[in-house]
């Protein structure tokens, strides 16, 4: 006969904290505990199945806590609000599928986006917010239509001989064009539409 010991593993609802807070976690029959990163935030045994989490810098650790009834895993979001708030926003007036979490102090938006109208929105939200990092791109699937969209526009400015197309995941503006004028005119253009990195 084989006998195998498993650990319960549980993993709770986080605990959010905001810098410079603390709060009480009731543990019953807690053996051991530990923190992964303690600059962000650290834990005290203050009573018998009570700790103190302590929060002191933006960003997110693990909390583990080993008891008589297995081991259990909780992260510590650390996070002033602005991160929780901008990600309410994000989801709401960009795209519901976006994450928005919280990595080194730093908001970190990632995802696919399914128009150049959303990442327009999504620029616009974040402004020029040092803090936060913008990682999420068009889905490469629209991509040939963002490509066909600009071209369009191209022809109807006057620039019969430019053109954007797909080449998997970069849009490549070419072609010719009688000026640099007329260059800047279809870089504009370009970006206007796209909002994304072209190749010329």
């Amino acid at each position: 006969m084989i006998t195998a010991l498993l650990a319960l593993c549980l993993t709770a609802e986080p605990v959010r904290l905001a810098p410079g807070t603390q709060d009480v976690l009731k543990v019953q029959s807690l053996k051991r505990v530990g923190v992964g990163d303690p600059n962000v935030a650290d834990v005290t045994v203050t009573a018998k199945g009570e700790l103190l989490v302590t929060a002191h810098a933006r960003g997110r650790t693990t909390l583990t806590l080993w008891t008589a009834h297995g081991t259990e895993t909780r992260q510590i979001i650390v996070d002033d609000g602005h991160t929780s708030e901008l990600g309410r926003l994000v989801k709401s007036t960009v795209n519901p599928s976006l994450r928005v979490e919280e990595y080194a102090g730093q908001t970190v938006i990632d995802g696919l986006l399914d128009s150049t109208d959303e990442l327009r929105r999504l620029r616009t939200l974040v402004g020029d917010d040092a803090n936060v990092k913008i990682l999420a791109r068009l889905d490469p699937r629209v991509l040939p239509a963002v490509a066909q969209n600009i071209t369009a526009a191209l022809h109807r400015e006057g620039l019969k001989n430019a053109q954007v197309s797909c080449i998997g995941q970069t849009l490549l503006l070419e072609g010719s064009v009688a000026d640099e004028r007329e260059l800047h005119k279809a870089q504009l253009i370009a970006d206007a539409y796209a909002g994304v990195a072209l190749r010329r």
